[in-house]
């Protein structure tokens, strides 16, 4: 063998020494890569493929440094737990989301129902002569309540209720606490005495307590009540009733024309409309005034052939055309 490396070329014998120092190198490089000691490997690391030179060839010596081998390892931190800070992200399901959204709708409703912004502090009221304001507030009967409990129709109900002597009413609620009203007076015409009381009655024979100051109105004495007025249910709904027929009052404001001396004009439950005559006795003209200027002149020639025969009457009664009448004192 020494025989044979010495009848070798020098240069030859250079190259292959290098080789075989080559391939010590590689061999020590694989076999401390890493240590089972320290690092735990699940898996067997899987080694690249190393060229090998052929038996019975000679490697070719290279001037080029020797390539790094890289080896693909999967290996975990030993056997030490880590474990990572988390953040819990919460899942919101529509049961949660619809009681959530059910408590913010009660916070906001009692928040505004209890704020005072929105309480009612008074009415503004227009359209009123003799009714006060302070009167027709006390039948909204929402001062000092949320604005959300008032209700046109109710409130105006009230006020037609409480308060007869107005024709209409209009309210309109206005945010944050708001209420607007705008009244309308009945204009009275009539002023009717009965059983020690009186009261004013307007153009639709509607009845109401007098209030304030009004013109000049036409008496009426009465001994009983007018007959009741008969209405069609479907007009009579949400009206207030009226207490004379407003057919008898035109009645009254015709004959009242025809009254001397501005005598008061008298209701007979029995006769009708009439009035005291200041020579003393009572004349009547029934319930309506139908021929009035007839009923006149039929009158006058009672009267004139009563004084002529010297006959005081109580009572003439020309309701009836075709059968007047008179009493005489006793």
């Amino acid at each position: 063998m020494s025989r044979m490396k010495q009848d070798l070329p020098r240069a030859e014998l250079v190259r292959a020494r290098r080789t075989q120092q080559t391939h010590q190198r590689l061999t020590q490089t694989q076999k401390t890569v890493y240590r089972p000691e320290t690092v735990f490997l699940p898996v067997t690391p899987r080694l690249v493929k190393q060229t090998r030179t052929p038996k019975g060839k000679t490697a070719r010596p290279t001037t080029k440094k020797p390539r790094r081998q890289h080896y693909d390892i999967a290996f975990s931190m030993g056997r030490t737990d880590v474990r990572t800070p988390g953040i819990a992200i919460p899942q919101f399901g529509t049961r949660i989301f619809s009681t959530l959204l059910c408590a913010a709708l009660i916070f906001s409703l009692y928040t505004i129902w209890t704020s005072s912004t929105f309480k009612v502090n008074g009415a503004e009221i227009s359209g009123n002569q003799r009714l006060g304001e302070d009167e027709i507030n006390a039948a909204l009967q929402f001062i000092g309540q949320p604005i959300f409990m008032a209700i046109p129709t109710q409130i105006t109900a009230n006020i037609l209720a409480d308060y007869p002597d107005l024709s209409s009413a209009e309210v309109h609620i206005v945010l944050p606490n708001r209420i607007i009203v705008s009244v309308a007076e009945r204009i009275p015409l009539i002023a009717w005495y009965q059983d020690g009381t009186m009261a004013w009655i307007d153009a639709q024979g509607v009845a109401f307590p007098p209030r304030g100051k009004s013109g000049n109105l036409i008496s009426v004495v009465a001994n009983g009540n007018p007959p009741p007025v008969q209405l069609d249910p479907q007009q009579a709904a949400g009206q207030t009733h009226p207490f004379l027929d407003p057919a008898m009052v035109q009645v009254i404001i015709t004959l009242n024309s025809f009254i001397p001396g501005g005598a008061p004009m008298i209701y007979d439950m029995t006769y009708g409309l009439g009035w005291q005559d200041t020579r003393g006795w009572q004349v009547y003209f029934g319930q309506n005034t139908d021929d009035i200027p007839m009923k006149l002149k039929i009158y006058q020639a009672i009267v004139d052939t009563l004084t002529n025969k010297g006959i005081r009457p109580t009572l003439i009664s020309v309701e009836y055309l075709n059968a007047p009448f008179y009493r005489e004192t006793q």
